[in-house]
């Protein structure tokens, strides 16, 4: 992953499950990136499944370059990420969510 990070927020699984299900299963949501294996795409359904299986209430959300986003769905030693570009149907939400986040935490980076 580059290494442009620009601000992040925490989102609740329960949030971000109920974006992605607000598309149909078959719609592309975003990458997946699990090392060692290649960058792939995932669609909706496949993203409910693995936010159901994380086991915590709330997952990191970083922004890089003020472009995109990559969510933690876990990391060490098992890395699961989901990359949210502009043209995923739930960005404009992670962006409006990351927005909301940073007028409640004023004077914390995000």
């Amino acid at each position: 992953m580059p290494n442009g990070w620009s601000g992040g927020f925490m989102i609740k699984t329960a949030d971000l499950k109920e974006l992605v299900k607000a598309v149909s299963d078959s719609t592309v949501i975003g990458k997946m990136v699990v090392p060692p294996f290649p960058i792939r795409t995932a669609n909706a359904a496949e993203i409910t499944r693995l936010v159901d299986e994380c086991p915590d209430d709330r997952v990191a959300v970083e922004e890089q370059d003020h472009k995109f986003y990559v969510i933690h769905l876990s990391d060490e030693p098992k890395i699961l990420w989901l990359v949210i570009g502009p043209e995923s149907p739930i960005f404009l939400e992670i962006r409006q969510r990351h927005v909301q986040s940073a007028t409640e935490h004023p004077g914390r980076k995000g």
